[in-house]
């Protein structure tokens, strides 16, 4: 087998051409955020055996590797081929060619879904509530509902105390009861940005009558407010056991139609199965980890909305393939889906109401991939932070450099974002 060699202007063309095309850099993951194409996605040489099946799961895509010239793409060309792959590409020059013809490197993980946050937020103006105001909100009698959109593991290290925990996916599915009557504030919040900025504007795309601010820098905003931030344990969303309102479903399938979201039935999800090998086909359940486990589509991957949309080549490596979204209300699919068509997917589907699929199988899957070599300090990007200060204050080197991407990614040139407007359309 013997790749073709490609130069940075071919690569460019196979990216903006469409179709199943994945450009994968098999770097460590710290070599991998200290510098990246836009498009790249992270699979440790380490770790191609199991992950590049998983996140490019037709055989027939387009692969092409991109490392730094030390060899590495060369193993995974070969490593690929033995998998079944067999269009197969490398990017002569790799990383340091893309950067000196002009090309930009992007620090960081996942920056694809951090970056449309940005544009998003430029393109429509969410309003912004800085951590004194919501106290002052407070004070004044009005009782603000706060939501936290991140997991739940990442709110019990440190939330506004009050906050109740309703992970970015779950908000417009879950808005009529957590705030049933439409003058109580809305005010979304992660641990800085883009979660709040999504969690907010998803809220405002499904007509939510309510007035939704996202909370000025998070967290860190509130931290730096010199606010005490509660740890532990707090009220979570989904006890809120009430079913999914019809207003909820109506703008979640209005808004899932304008961004391209297909609705299919179970014989066209049949048809897509059996092509898998040929066309690549990811079945993600966009439910909460814990219904996943009570109950799920046999062969789908849990993939929480709100991290899939923040996280998408966590699950998803290529925007050509074909993506099918689960659920089981009808809303946090479709609203998942238009956040993926605006991140640029472009086949993106849901069950036709009535279509849903056996939730049969229970449990989380085996991770079949090794652990993690614990003497070499390239394998993690982000470092596990020993007090809760240093984590803020990393979450705070991140709010500022991720305000220039939209600038990085107009030089770059590489992608170009259209997110939906309410006013406009998609």
């Amino acid at each position: 087998m013997t790749p073709d060699r490609l130069d940075v202007s071919a690569v460019r063309d196979r990216l903006t051409a469409g179709g199943e095309v994945a450009l994968i850099d098999v770097r460590e993951k710290r070599p991998f955020g200290n510098g990246h194409i836009l498009l790249d996605v992270s699979i440790p040489l380490r770790l191609i055996a199991y992950d590049l099946q998983r996140l490019v799961p037709g055989r027939a895509a387009n692969l092409i590797f991109c490392v730094d010239g030390s060899g590495l793409a060369e193993q995974a060309a070969e490593a690929a081929f033995t998998l079944g792959y067999s269009r197969i590409g490398i990017l002569q020059g790799g990383v340091n060619s893309w950067r000196e013809t002009g090309g930009l490197l992007f620090e960081g993980e996942n920056v694809l879904g951090t970056a449309l946050a940005e544009i998003v937020d430029a393109a429509n103006i969410i309003p912004k509530l800085p951590a004194h105001e919501l106290v002052g909100l407070r004070d004044s009698g009005d009782d603000p509902v706060v939501l936290d959109s991140r997991p739940w593991e990442s709110y019990q290290r440190a939330h506004i105390p009050g906050a109740i925990s309703c992970p970015g996916g779950d908000l417009v599915y879950r808005i009529a009861d957590l705030a049933p009557d439409s003058a109580t504030t809305v005010v979304v919040n992660c641990a800085g940005r883009s979660r709040s900025i999504y969690g907010a504007q998803s809220l405002i795309n499904a007509d939510t009558p309510n007035p939704v601010y996202s909370l000025d820098r998070g967290t860190v905003g509130w931290w730096r407010a010199g606010l005490e931030l509660a740890v532990g344990e707090g009220p979570r969303a989904e006890q809120v056991t009430n079913p999914v309102s019809e207003a909820s479903f109506s703008a979640a399938r209005g808004l899932a139609e304008a961004c391209g979201v297909r609705e299919i039935d179970q014989r066209t999800l049949a048809g897509w199965e059996s092509q898998g090998l040929d066309h690549s086909l990811h079945l993600l359940d966009v439910r909460l980890p814990a219904e996943f486990e009570a109950g799920h589509v046999p062969g789908s991957q849990s993939a929480p909305g709100g991290q899939l949309v923040e996280c998408s080549d966590n699950w998803i490596g290529l925007r050509g393939g074909r993506v099918v979204l689960l659920d089981d209300d009808g809303v946090r699919a479709r609203m998942t889906g238009s956040w993926l068509r605006q991140l640029g997917y472009s086949e993106v589907a849901v069950m036709i109401p009535g279509e849903q699929s056996q939730f049969s199988e229970t449990g989380h899957p085996a991770d079949p991939r090794p652990a993690a070599p614990t003497d070499d300090p390239d394998v993690q990007y982000y470092p596990v932070y020993e007090t809760l200060e240093e984590e803020l204050l990393a979450s705070e080197h991140h709010v500022v450099e991720q305000v220039k991407l939209p600038d990085q990614i107009r030089r770059d040139g590489l992608v170009n974002f259209q997110p939906y407007q309410p006013a406009g359309g998609f």
